[in-house]
């Protein structure tokens, strides 16, 4: 039974790990930018954050892509090598 609830709670950490980070990105953004953003709206693979979001919301980010860049890598080792914007 307890080798059962390892894997388990193994098997959950996997499957959250997604929508932990995309907490703390959202977060991150929302500290340095004042932009609120859904979960939906952001995607990260391979190093790559695609951030969907209104005019005003993707200026604000780009003109702080680097403060969140630095943020996210060194307070929660999330590496970001590019933004992209849709």
């Amino acid at each position: 039974m307890k080798n059962l609830f390892s894997l388990l709670e193994r098997f959950r950490k996997v499957l959250n790990k997604d929508t932990l980070t995309k907490e703390v990105i959202i977060k991150v953004v929302a500290d340095k930018t004042r932009v609120k953003l859904l979960s939906e709206w952001i995607l990260l693979r391979d190093g790559v954050l695609e951030i969907t979001a209104g005019a005003s919301a993707k200026n604000e980010i780009s003109l702080r892509e680097e403060l969140i860049k630095s943020e996210l890598k060194e307070a929660h080792q999330i590496l970001i090598s590019k933004f992209l914007y849709k």
